[in-house]
């Protein structure tokens, strides 16, 4: 009993301290898109919808490890603004691990948030130790509902070779914190058709506005042109 209050007090220090939203950045984004696409938002969850065009397809981005969920609100946005609408959950303790099924809860309690999705493809997509949940949940649920994952600067623990499921991996070429071992490893779990980009001058944190991680290299782009990049490389690879 003395062990587990011990873990359990460690493990809240240890969540205590993650990497905040840059809602200055952020703003920059939103000023720019205007009033193309629409937000919205409680305690729980951030939807992006665009606001002049159906919806091609849904991503539901999955953050990464101790970091802010709404730091991805500016990759939401210009993947909104391209027609797709995106739902972003926040984690318990801003880990992934820790809610799998995000986009279950989601599906069952915010129904009103998704009308009109019926016919829509899903994708699930998730940045460092996001993408890893996400392809662990994948990995439990292939029954076909989801259409492929998006893997930013992250890979799969699942294998996925003989799966039907679209895979897409982004990462920076200057990304220090990337396990590239493990990496490389995971690419014998993707599909045939699996698709890779690497960022040019990208970096690991780039792909959500919340600074630089320790460890990071040195980005040779800015914070909101990987974001632009990014969002480009997700829009060919889905192909709505």
């Amino acid at each position: 009993m003395f062990l587990a209050v011990v873990f359990a007090i460690g493990f809240k220090i240890y969540t205590l301290n993650y990497y905040k939203a840059d809602d200055e950045a952020i703003a920059e984004i939103k000023q720019e898109i205007g009033d193309r696409v629409s937000t919205y938002s409680d305690k729980n969850l951030v939807v992006f919808v665009p606001n002049n065009e159906e919806a091609k397809a849904i991503i539901v981005f999955y953050p990464g490890g101790k970091v802010e969920y709404t730091a991805y609100s500016g990759l939401m946005y210009e993947l909104a603004d391209r027609g797709y609408a995106c739902l972003l959950p926040r984690m318990p303790e801003n880990l992934a691990f820790l809610r799998l099924n995000a986009v279950d809860i989601i599906k069952d309690k915010y129904p009103d948030r998704i009308k009109g999705a019926e016919g829509l493809k899903w994708y699930l997509a998730g940045h460092s130790l996001g993408g890893v949940a996400a392809s662990q949940y994948l990995g439990e649920h292939a029954d076909g509902s989801y259409a492929g994952i998006i893997l930013c600067a992250s890979f799969t623990t699942t294998d996925f070779s003989s799966s039907d499921l679209k895979l897409l991996s982004i990462y920076g070429s200057e990304d220090k914190v990337l396990n590239m071992d493990s990496y490389n490893e995971s690419k014998s779990k993707w599909p045939d058709d699996a698709q890779e980009y690497v960022i040019k001058g990208g970096i690991h944190s780039y792909f959500g506005n919340y600074g630089i991680q320790n460890g990071d290299g040195i980005p040779s782009i800015t914070n909101t042109e990987q974001i632009v990049d990014a969002a480009d490389v997700i829009t060919g690879f889905i192909g709505e």
